[in-house]
């Protein structure tokens, strides 16, 4: 169990180095005026954009609800194939699945911890 612990503090360690290391490169980049200016005209650019897709979305109203309704389909399936998998692998049965061109799809299973409490 300690060696979980000194791979846990290794992890944390090495994050609040990251953090470190990224907020400095944040303030050089916030001190820059060049490219302070860049991304000034991105923003401009980006809201050209958006008013860009916003008016060319309004003429595929219907598209776009069956894009959402898709997308929801999706993920509720996505969720039952994962349970379904799961299920299966704790009864001791071997979980495969072929699509139409015969590839083999073998489920993946991560671990991770978040705070108790």
């Amino acid at each position: 169990m300690s060696e979980l612990k000194e791979i846990f503090d290794r992890i944390n360690g090495s994050k609040k180095e990251k953090r470190d290391i990224h907020a400095t490169y944040k303030d050089a980049l916030a001190q820059s005026k060049p490219y302070q200016d860049v991304v000034d005209e991105l923003r401009t650019l980006k809201a050209k954009k958006q008013q860009l897709e916003t008016a060319i979305r309004q003429d595929f109203m219907q598209e776009m609800e069956k894009i959402e309704r898709l997308a929801l389909a999706i993920k509720g399936d996505v969720e039952m194939l994962s349970d379904m998998a799961l299920t299966k692998m704790m009864k001791g049965e071997t979980v495969e699945i072929t699509d139409d061109f015969d590839v083999a799809y073998q489920p993946v299973f991560k671990v991770s911890f978040k705070k108790a409490g």
